[in-house]
């Protein structure tokens, strides 16, 4: 007993300090971001902030370029996410709980295609969206996320453990398939929907070579692209730059801390068991 409770507490130790070693970067730019301009001259890092200002946000604001820019990374997000929860889950249950000829293959060559590097696929990419005309659009940023391998798959994996005899009873009452996928199988698959809503809202907020590929209007620029003309913008205003970092991460940490149980349930594999 003696010797668990040294291991449990060095367990604890180990991970706080790499929670801390982890923190310290975000510290580091909330701290800088609210640091007016005569701190920021000092040759010395410093980690505390001794005339805080929200000045630099102000600075940052000033223009609407990235009130925009945050409103357009919004939309492109929310609609990626919606559509790859509502797709990803019927093509999950789909490979999961119904028997069709091809199945197995479809599902690995599904599998076989979150193999080939994003980078491989940017020319192609671009020359099927400028055949489709949707260049210096949003559609090159929401469609293809709708749908992506890796959701299918993590459905697919989820629904797995729904019991099948809870699907047949459904029938037998007489239900249709969409009633018990609306009706079942959706309230069974929440910690699914969290961690798909979470993972696909966090890779189109951070897309930046798509956009950056596909619009020429800087009006239709997402977040990430506007933060990285900051620089060019803001020559020399570590504060400024720092602030539009905060902006960029704050909607996925707010999202995160309030989905992050459903998102460890689903990671960790829970689901139901036949009874």
């Amino acid at each position: 007993m003696k010797q668990r409770r040294i291991d449990t507490a060095i367990t604890y130790v180990l991970l706080t300090l790499g929670a801390l070693v982890l923190a310290l970067p975000f510290y580091y730019m909330v701290v800088t971001s609210v640091k007016p301009d005569n701190e920021l001259a000092q040759t010395t890092v410093s980690l505390i902030a001794r005339h805080p200002s929200v000045k630099p946000y102000a600075d940052l604001i000033h223009g609407d370029a990235i009130l925009l820019a945050t409103w357009n990374s919004f939309v492109i997000a929310a609609s990626t996410t919606l559509g790859s929860m509502l797709l990803c889950t019927l093509a999950g249950y789909a490979f999961a709980k119904h028997r069709f000829p091809g199945r197995e293959p479809l599902f690995l060559t599904l599998l076989a295609t979150m193999m080939v590097p994003a980078t491989v696929l940017l020319v192609p990419g671009f020359l099927l969206m400028r055949d489709f005309n949707w260049l210096d659009t949003w559609w090159p940023l929401i469609v293809p996320g709708v749908a992506g391998a890796f959701g299918v798959f993590l459905a697919r994996q989820f629904m797995q453990k729904i019991p099948d005899s809870l699907l047949e009873s459904a029938k037998l009452d007489g239900c249709g398939e969409v009633r018990i996928f609306r009706s079942i199988v959706l309230p069974n698959v929440k910690p699914l929907l969290a961690t798909l809503g979470i993972l696909t809202f966090l890779g189109s907020w951070n897309s930046f070579v798509g956009p950056l590929i596909m619009l020429l209007d800087e009006k239709k620029y997402p977040l990430p692209l506007v933060i990285s003309l900051l620089q060019g913008r803001f020559p020399y205003k570590d504060n400024v730059q720092m602030a539009g970092a905060v902006i960029s991460i704050a909607p996925v940490l707010v999202l995160f801390f309030i989905f992050q149980r459903q998102i460890v349930q689903s990671l960790a594999g829970s689901g139901l068991k036949e009874g």
